[in-house]
């Protein structure tokens, strides 16, 4: 074997360490120590930049990807695995709208492209389809070590609930609008409407002996009489419970005081009746006749969807996490078209037959609700059926 030839920083030529004095051989051990630390301290700093930059990637609560001109996954954060459904290790390899999105052709509007190509950020609004989110989805420029471009920063935050809310809030403002111009009307019309009835019935005694005209005054009879309910119902829909009237309510107990207002239609209708009602459930503060109008409201509709029998589930549970009272009346009936569920809550709007709804029930229920400090949800399925969910906060 040959013996190792070490070069001295004075551009000596080559000794062999055979030749070399003791005293030599102790300073180049101890520069071979120095060197082997500054190695061992380089590759702890580096090994901890790069454990520090994985902690802080996957630190960030929303899914970021560094994503290839071809759509293919480099590096992906915890959160993307998570919002694709799928372990981190299976992720990085595969297309991102694959990953995300659960697609099998890229995103509709994808930034991705428009910023490799023009260089600068760009952004839209992205749906995941695994879990009906919706991500305002940006797209930043990462260039290699070389200074190219073939690769960006895909940054997804979810606005699920932003939306969910904003909605919520236009819906409350029009609600509000539309509940100060009901109450107008509806109180400018009851006077001269309930003249018309009184002198209705009057003129129904007179002529007991005129089959004929009798007939013709029951039908005017009929169509005041479903005026007049109208009118209470825009009374009703533009009232505002005040806190004084609001007292602890116990919704099984309420429950059970509104069944008895439905059992004929139930029977009828051939429905199936299941209850699920949690016991020692908390009280919600709340008024407690306009609460019952809600139960009252989403029970009939119920019934009315499925007009040739099916199985009504009426629930209640305690969110302890939230601190909520959830009831919950599910049907299985024809269900709601999805464009549909943004509507239903609108006055005037029904799916109903013309004559049988005025289409005020639900708007006047999430107003009711809404007033009450809780919050009226739909999950609907066509032919599947339809579940509303109403939660209130738990009374102090």
């Amino acid at each position: 074997m040959a013996t190792p030839h070490f070069t001295h920083e004075d551009k000596s030529p080559d000794v062999p360490l055979s030749r070399l004095s003791k005293p030599e051989l102790v300073a180049l051990h101890k520069a071979l120590l120095s060197k082997i630390r500054e190695l061992e301290n380089l590759v702890q700093v580096v090994s901890k930049g790069k454990y520090t930059w994985e902690a802080t990637f996957d630190a960030i609560t929303e899914p970021v990807m560094i994503v290839n001109k071809d759509y293919i996954v480099e590096r992906a954060n915890l959160a993307t695995a998570k919002a694709g459904g799928q372990e981190i290790t299976k992720v990085v390899g595969k297309k991102c709208f694959t990953v995300f999105a659960g697609r099998e052709t890229p995103c509709e509007h994808c930034p991705l492209q428009k910023t490799l190509s023009k260089g600068n950020l760009a952004q839209a609004r992205l749906t995941n389809k695994i879990y009906s989110n919706d991500f305002e989805a940006h797209a930043y420029p990462f260039h290699n070590e070389k200074g190219e471009l073939h690769s960006a920063v895909m940054y997804y935050r979810n606005i699920t609930e932003e939306l969910r809310l904003r909605q919520e809030v236009i819906q409350q403002e029009k609600m509000a609008a539309i509940g100060m111009l009901a109450g107008g009307v509806a109180h400018e019309i009851n006077n001269p409407l309930g003249g018309v009835l009184a002198f209705t019935q009057l003129l129904l005694r007179k002529v007991q002996k005129d089959p004929e005209t009798r007939e013709d005054l029951v039908e005017i009879e009929k169509a005041a009489t479903r005026c007049k309910k109208i009118v209470q119902e825009l009374l009703d829909f533009s009232r505002v419970s005040k806190d004084r009237e609001k007292s602890l309510v116990y919704i099984n107990e309420l429950l059970e005081k509104v069944l008895p207002f439905i059992q004929m239609e139930i029977r009828s209708l051939n429905i199936d009746v299941h209850f699920d009602l949690v016991k020692d459930l908390p009280p919600v503060m709340a008024v407690p006749n306009r609460l019952q109008q809600v139960f009252l409201n989403l029970l009939t509709n119920a019934c009315h969807a499925m007009p040739h029998g099916g199985k009504l589930v009426l629930s209640t549970r305690h969110n302890p996490s939230n601190n909520e009272v959830l009831v919950s009346v599910a049907d299985t009936g024809g269900g709601i078209p999805k464009e549909m569920q943004t509507r239903i809550f609108e006055p005037f709007f029904t799916t109903k037959d013309p004559g049988k709804g005025t289409g005020l029930g639900l708007s006047i229920s999430y107003r009711i609700v809404k007033e009450n400090g809780g919050r009226i949800e739909v999950a609907s399925e066509i032919k599947k059926g339809t579940t509303f969910t109403v939660r209130f906060p738990v009374a102090n």
